[in-house]
């Protein structure tokens, strides 16, 4: 401790109070003493955090990458606050390639890819995570599966942004074309009716209906990376696609096709999953901030739900929530319809 005497300092709000390791969080505090550095510090765990900006009363710091054990607290002038919840994303399975979100299966795993670049033939391009972490893989013939999404009759189905076509992968053994000619094909979703949607990157949405009937829903902006789907209780489509524009926008399309800009000032959203509530997660950077957001179609109030580095893609099921990057698959448990960390 140093030779000056001083109160303990105390956490008042940890914002968000959920993170991945490298995720950036905002710690609302009082005493924390950021003029005496080598007495006060940010612990996440047993782990000291890198602070990247501080005065007494806030404090933002970096997620440790090596976190180990529950809560933060602060450190000052050598006196500790009282442990603060905090939940923390723990990694399942890695060296995977991500590119939207992974899908829960029946079984309760997960699936997810190794998409691998544009034209790269990959052994095994789909893998199987399990809760415990075992990675499962497919050798199905595939180039650059990119979404995933189950149907109404329980099998998977898998978009190729390399051939425009979105296939069904029946029992995990056999591939069959659903629907081509869907220029980059990228995100893909089931709405209520049994209709597949599909984001062409060059700028459309197509609907597919049950019986394979091909048509133009709507026409976006392009994307340099991909677009995204989600679909709400109201078969109303949800998409975001990074442009390149400064800030890019959430858009919804209702069941006839019309276009309503819902949100503005995204940076490079992704992928996205409905809440029980309705409201949306949607990973992107928003107001300089990164990770997860959650954002209410009805109220229009979005928050930092997640603190990350980069996500791609989302998927909720019952109490757990899982991650996606660029290279792997994280989870965190919630408590079942609340959004708070256990």
């Amino acid at each position: 401790m140093s030779p000056m005497s001083s109160k303990n300092p105390s956490i008042v709000d940890v914002t968000p109070r959920l993170g991945v390791p490298g995720g950036e969080v905002a710690i609302r505090c009082r005493d924390y003493r950021p003029n005496l550095p080598a007495y006060s510090k940010v612990i996440f765990g047993e782990t000291p955090a890198d602070v990247i900006s501080a005065s007494d009363e806030l404090v933002v710091a970096r997620i440790p990458r090596d976190t180990r054990g529950p809560g933060v607290r602060l450190l000052a002038d050598g006196e500790s606050s009282s442990l603060f919840p905090f939940a923390l994303a723990l990694s399942l399975a890695s060296g995977l390639h991500p590119v939207t979100n992974p899908v829960v299966a029946p079984d309760g795993s997960i699936i997810t890819t190794i998409s691998g670049s544009r034209g790269q033939q990959v052994a095994a391009p789909l893998v199987r995570v399990t809760r415990e972490g075992g990675k499962v893989p497919f050798a199905c013939e595939m180039m650059n599966p990119t979404g995933l999404a189950f149907g109404p009759d329980g099998q998977l189905y898998i978009s190729s942004r390399y051939d425009g076509v979105v296939y069904r992968y029946t029992d995990f053994e056999k591939l069959d074309v659903v629907a081509d000619d869907l220029g980059i094909a990228c995100g893909i979703a089931f709405d209520s009716r049994g209709n597949l949607y599909v984001g062409d990157r060059s700028g459309r949405v197509h609907r597919i209906d049950s019986s394979g009937r091909k048509e133009e829903f709507a026409r976006l902006e392009p994307s340099v990376s991909a677009y995204h789907l989600a679909i709400d209780s109201a078969d109303a489509v949800y998409v975001t696609g990074p442009t390149f524009a400064v800030r890019d926008t959430l858009y919804r399309i209702s069941s006839a096709g019309s276009v309503e800009a819902l949100l503005g000032g995204l940076a490079r959203p992704q992928g996205m999953a409905f809440m029980p509530d309705g409201d949306l997660l949607i990973a992107s950077s928003f107001e300089g901030k990164k990770g997860l957001f959650r954002f209410s179609p009805v109220s229009a109030e979005i928050e930092h739900y997640v603190a990350a580095p980069t996500l791609v893609g989302v998927a909720l099921s019952g109490e757990d929530l899982f991650l996606a990057d660029n290279e792997s698959l994280l989870w965190m448990r919630l408590l079942a319809g609340t959004a708070k960390p256990v």
